[in-house]
């Protein structure tokens, strides 16, 4: 056989070994795997602080090891374990890495809120519980099965791809993504793209049950603030006409009856656009009012009585802690309140400070800015990316009817870090979730479905295969 046709016969036997691979998964195989391996994450106690994420980065690099991968485990601080892996390509042209990003931080858990104890790694009722099972070690464990699934298959690849499971997420991502990107980005890809968390799929019950798959393309911006006031202090018995604590509570007073403007962001925009023409007249004609200030204004008790489409739609400031006091016959001279502010992604900060230091009218309350100061623009990631429609793709196969929709996010991620760097990031976990069950995150009963983890492993592989393969 002459070389040029040995070259065209091995790369038709290549391409029909991948697809045999692919036709064979035995996807319940697959999930079980993946459901045993977030377990045993879920039992490694990463709650931060203080985190301590080393030995769930050496549990997934020691999984990923056994594929074939030659993963890394970083230390952004000590004890702050993060883990790199990559697949290269086979046959690369150009395209650039897709970065698989999660993290392995947890926030804390309250043990007698839970049925299951929080850290126990169960897999009971056709789930698996624990914190971290959504948020975010099931993510990682969904990118971290995939793509083993991706190197034991072999056939070729056109681009690089790269897992990462970092720390420090849930704080300041400090010891981890930025950490990563400041000292290792070469190591990261460097990215053409990042697929991280933020979106995800579930039913609408308020507009019929049509299946809502949401990608994360951009985000509000965390601006998290402190109210000091100082006053006289004394006895209890003896009040003081203008104490810190009195201070305080009259501009808490003001800040929270403070009706902040209601305004649609492009992403916002986009996705009320795509979800009227899914759902036809009436609702197409409603969210095409809303893009004007008459409609927006006519409407907003619709929008602004769900506290999610609320949170979309203008910037928010939310009461989160109150210091003041040591016992009850003591007037404190000091008091402070945190609160958690999330500005829309384009808002000018400095101009909401004014406002909001406005709204407080007293210069006796100090308004003070968090370390990092004032959060710069998240500019959107674009709806027009291989990745997006890679994925809008897949889940027009896998859920019939449904409608994917580029959505803001009302917390942060690690994508904010790299949508600064100019890289596009899209965050979305496919699995599709009761209201009930994203509740969970940040809250007690945490649990990923069996069922569910097995779809998103099936349903990344698909697009993870989509965005490497060479073109026929």
């Amino acid at each position: 056989m002459r070389p040029a046709w040995r070259a065209l016969a091995l790369g038709v036997a290549l391409v029909a070994s991948a697809a045999a691979a692919e036709d064979a998964t035995d996807w319940n195989a697959v999930g079980l795997e993946a459901a045993t391996l977030l377990a045993r994450a879920i039992r490694i106690d990463t709650t931060n602080p203080p985190g301590r994420e080393r030995p769930a980065a050496e549990l997934l690099a020691s999984f990923l090891g056994r594929a074939g991968l030659a993963p890394l485990v970083i230390e952004g601080a000590p004890g702050r374990g993060n883990v790199i892996a990559r697949l290269p390509a086979t046959e690369p042209d150009g395209s650039g890495p897709i970065l698989l990003l999660s993290h392995l931080d947890v926030v804390a858990a309250e043990p007698s809120a839970w049925r299951v104890p929080p850290f126990a790694g169960e897999i009971r009722g056709g789930a698996v519980w624990g914190r971290g099972a959504l948020d975010d070690k099931g993510h990682g464990v969904v990118f971290a099965t995939a793509l083993a699934l991706l190197a034991r298959e072999g056939g070729p690849r056109r681009r690089d791809l790269v897992f990462c499971a970092s720390a420090d997420e849930e704080v300041s991502g400090a010891p981890g993504v930025g950490f990563l990107i400041e000292r290792h980005w070469d190591a990261l890809g460097p990215p053409a793209a990042v697929w991280n968390e933020g979106g995800g799929s579930a039913p609408l019950e308020a507009l019929g049950g049509v299946i809502a798959n949401g990608i994360a393309v951009s985000e509000k911006r965390a601006l998290w603030l402190t109210l000091v006031a100082e006053g006289a202090g004394g006895h209890g018995s003896q009040p003081v006409p203008d104490g810190a604590n009195d201070r305080l509570v009259r501009a808490l007073a003001r800040v929270s009856a403070w009706q902040t403007p209601l305004r649609l962001t492009p992403t916002v925009t986009e996705q009320f656009a795509r979800l009227g023409d899914r759902l036809g007249l009436p609702w197409s004609a409603g969210f095409a009012l809303l893009r004007f200030p008459l409609g927006l204004s006519f409407a907003g008790g619709f929008i602004t009585g769900d506290r999610l489409t609320n949170a979309m739609v203008r910037d928010t400031v939310s009461l989160t802690g109150l210091r003041s006091g040591v016992k009850h016959n003591v007037i404190p001279s000091r008091a402070e309140a945190t609160l958690d502010v999330r500005i829309l992604p384009d808002t000018d900060a400095a101009a909401f400070l004014r406002q909001l230091e406005a709204v407080i009218d007293d210069p006796r309350v100090e308004v003070v800015l968090p370390e990092g100061g004032i959060p710069p623009p998240n500019l959107p990631s674009p709806v027009e990316h291989e990745l997006f429609a890679a994925l809008e793709a897949e889940l027009a196969e896998e859920l019939p009817g449904s409608v994917t929709l580029p959505v803001q996010t009302t917390g942060g991620t690690d994508s904010q870090a790299f949508r600064a760097r100019g890289v596009p990031a899209y965050g979305y976990l496919p699995a599709l979730l009761s209201t009930d069950l994203n509740a969970t995150l940040h809250g007690a009963d945490e649990r990923f479905p069996l069922d569910e983890l097995e779809r998103a492993v099936r349903v990344t592989t698909r697009v993870l295969r989509r965005l490497v393969r060479p073109p026929d």
